[in-house]
């Protein structure tokens, strides 16, 4: 593959979405430039393009995204290192470590949400998600509420074995929203994505 769209990939993998103009800007080339080589990501199923939700005047962007097929092409060899680690620690010391890592990213999740209203939130969310490698999307329901969709994980062998990752990153989604979270689908039982739905406390019945 061409090195500039193996930077490409490994920028979408680190930033999370991204507009054309940002990535024009890391590459360093021209936005036709960035553009060609989009356009080849595109056609091999590695990225997809849609037009950003922004309240900013002037025409809206377009963002583009990796795809779960992306996932492949980045080296994995941590992953075997993160297991041996996980059969090192005791059940206690796993729930700690989880624990703690899901206070850090509290502290650092709340005060970007500060003062947001509740739509405003879950999309900020999803997007500091996908700063952490989640590769999330927010998804409108019928019903009104919202549902997050990490399309991947950058932790997900650990996830499965133990799922406390997913317990405690549920829990602080429940508290950073102020309202009940519940994880429809989930990466470790075979599905494409991880999603967790939540609606307005206010609007919810009973």
């Amino acid at each position: 593959m061409d090195s500039r769209r193996e930077v490409i990939l490994a920028f979408l993998k680190t930033h999370g979405p991204a507009t054309l103009a940002e990535i024009a800007a890391h590459l360093e080339v021209s936005k036709q430039g960035a553009l060609r080589h989009l356009e080849v990501l595109e056609g091999s199923g590695l990225a997809t393009v849609a037009t950003a939700d922004t309240h900013r005047r002037g025409r809206p962007e377009n963002v583009y995204k990796l795809t779960a097929a992306a996932g492949d092409h980045f080296p994995d060899g941590h992953r075997e290192l993160t297991g041996e680690l996980v059969d090192f620690m005791t059940n206690e010391q796993l729930k700690q470590f989880f624990q703690r890592r899901a206070e850090k990213l509290e502290a650092e999740y709340a005060p970007r949400l500060a003062g947001l209203d509740f739509a405003a939130r879950v999309r900020e969310l999803a997007r500091l998600a996908s700063e952490h490698g989640h590769m999330a999307e927010v998804v409108e329901l019928g019903d009104g509420g919202l549902a997050i969709r990490h399309c991947n994980c950058p932790i997900q062998d650990v996830a499965a074995r133990t799922g406390l990752p997913c317990v405690n990153e549920q829990q602080m989604y429940e508290r950073l929203l102020g309202t009940d979270v519940a994880r429809t689908t989930w990466m470790a039982e075979a599905n494409d994505d991880c999603t967790y739905v939540m609606k307005e406390k206010e609007k919810q019945i009973g």
